[in-house]
């Protein structure tokens, strides 16, 4: 009998090659998945594969790198074409493997699959069976998205059905064959086959047993951004509101302030600081560190003036160290870098309550409610600015208040794949699209939303194993 082998999809086939035990499920007729506590036991994933800002060099931050040999590198890096914007650069030759295609279909293949094909027949409560395979259909479909934003154009209802998507990986799929690559139109709507197939199991609490485990509200939160991304507004606000109606908090950034540990001199200046699986806000948390990030200063533009993140963020600027951690990067002097040293994390990959309080927005502002949208964009500054400074904005046209709202994106996910995500979906939008600008060592870039490198290319360890996996650029 033929066996089914759950791996990375066009990954790593040759690296698996010699691991056939390890990756079966039922290896010399013993099966690893035969009880419903097997599967519980396996969706306790701890994600350290999505380190966001490796990923994140785009749109938001440098990850500790010497920016100025990168800047005069005789021969041009991946790197370097991320941080400069330099489409010259063929990024596909220059990627063997990728730090964000192979955890997504990892996880994909190890985890949420054989949860989805072993689930009916392990033995145990049946609840807890349906219950960890609705948890692995959201999940699957979660990071299907994921990939879909990154190696694909964001989703246009004008070009979907024809522009070129990533592989969906089902449990059905055997990593001995090439997987198809769907199309954006087609990707997407798995995502919503797997999420109707989770709902319609009726199983998942509505939150989750701990910040890495699904419950309602982020299979809500999932659907609400997919939708979103359809421009299915009526609808999308429909799921954002089932999540709100679990969790709808919000931090309040001015009871989250500490002592800077690290700060020499007296008095210790005082810190932003949200540590790991601390926020009521996280939905599903998928955690990173944002430590010895540089930030180029339209990147710290992007906080308001008096917003708690702004004032309390830990940047050279702002903390007395007994180094100068511009140095490292090669622009000594410089106040853009973050040096959390573990003080707090990010939700890199995963999604918040205040996720979908910026969901609901952007509807209720598609849907020309623009007073109601601005109100929900209220209920979050009034909790991220320093108390006795805040007022409401007086953005009052729909304009406006988008700019409002993408700055609010933009401050509570500079830092996570969602921003990269945000920005390229409002790129198809012709009143929203805008360049970004960045200036590194006297030289302003220019990053517009026709570039290619909004889209990222598919790995070697990808495409030399799948010719029908072409780029989507």
């Amino acid at each position: 009998m033929k066996k089914i082998i759950y791996g990375l999809t066009l990954v790593v086939f040759t690296m698996l090659a010699g691991c056939e035990k390890f990756t079966d499920i039922q290896p010399k007729g013993k099966n690893l998945l035969s009880s419903v506590n097997d599967l519980n036991m396996l969706l306790n994933e701890m994600y350290s594969d999505f380190y966001s800002p490796r990923a994140t060099t785009l749109t938001s931050v440098v990850y500790f790198t010497d920016i100025g040999i990168l800047a005069n590198e005789p021969i041009k890096t991946f790197n370097h074409a991320l941080l400069f914007w330099d489409e010259t650069i063929d990024r596909a030759a220059l990627r063997p493997t990728c730090n964000v295609y192979e955890p997504i279909y990892r996880l994909i293949g190890r985890t949420f699959n054989p949860v989805i094909a072993k689930a009916d027949g392990a033995s145990g409560d049946r609840k807890l069976a349906n219950r960890y395979k609705a948890e692995a259909l959201v999940l699957r479909a979660w990071f299907h998205y994921l990939s879909a934003n990154y190696f694909a154009k964001a989703y246009n209802p004008a070009t979907a059905s024809t522009d070129g998507g990533v592989p969906y990986l089902l449990e059905t799929d055997l990593i001995s064959q090439p997987i198809k690559k769907y199309t954006v139109a087609e990707t997407y709507d798995l995502m919503l086959k797997d999420l109707d197939a989770a709902f319609k199991l009726d199983a998942l609490p509505n939150e989750g047993v701990n910040k890495q485990r699904v419950g309602k509200a982020f299979a809500y939160a999932v659907q609400a951004r997919v939708l979103l991304s359809m421009r299915r507004y009526e609808e999308a606000l429909v799921a954002a509101r089932a999540s709100l109606a679990i969790n709808n908090h919000i931090d309040d950034h001015n009871q989250m302030l500490i002592d800077y540990p690290l700060a020499v001199g007296s008095p210790t200046p005082k810190i932003w600081s949200r540590p790991a699986f601390s926020s009521r806000e996280d939905l599903f948390n998928v955690p990173s560190s944002p430590t010895f990030c540089w930030h180029a200063p339209e990147v710290l533009d992007i906080f308001e003036t008096n917003s708690v993140l702004q004032n309390y963020m830990p940047t050279q600027g702002k903390i007395s160290l007994p180094y100068d951690l511009g140095d490292y990067f090669g622009m000594p002097g410089v106040l853009g870098v973050w040096d959390l040293r573990a003080t707090s994390e990010i939700s890199a990959a995963g999604l918040t309550s205040v996720d979908m309080r910026l969901v609901e927005a952007e509807c209720l502002l598609h849907l020309d409610e623009v007073s109601d949208a601005k109100d929900k964009l209220e209920e979050i500054r009034e909790k991220r600015i320093i108390t006795d400074l805040y007022a409401p904005s007086t953005a009052s046209a729909k304009q406006q208040v988008f700019k409002l709202l993408k700055q609010l994106y933009r401050s509570e996910n500079w830092c996570t794949l969602k921003d990269l995500i945000d920005l390229k979906r409002w790129n198809t939008y012709p009143e929203y699209a805008e360049n970004l600008y960045r200036t590194i060592l006297g030289t302003t870039y220019t990053l517009t939303p026709e570039s290619k490198l909004w889209i990222w290319p598919f790995p070697q360890s990808a495409t030399n194993l799948n010719p029908g996996l072409t780029q989507n650029y």
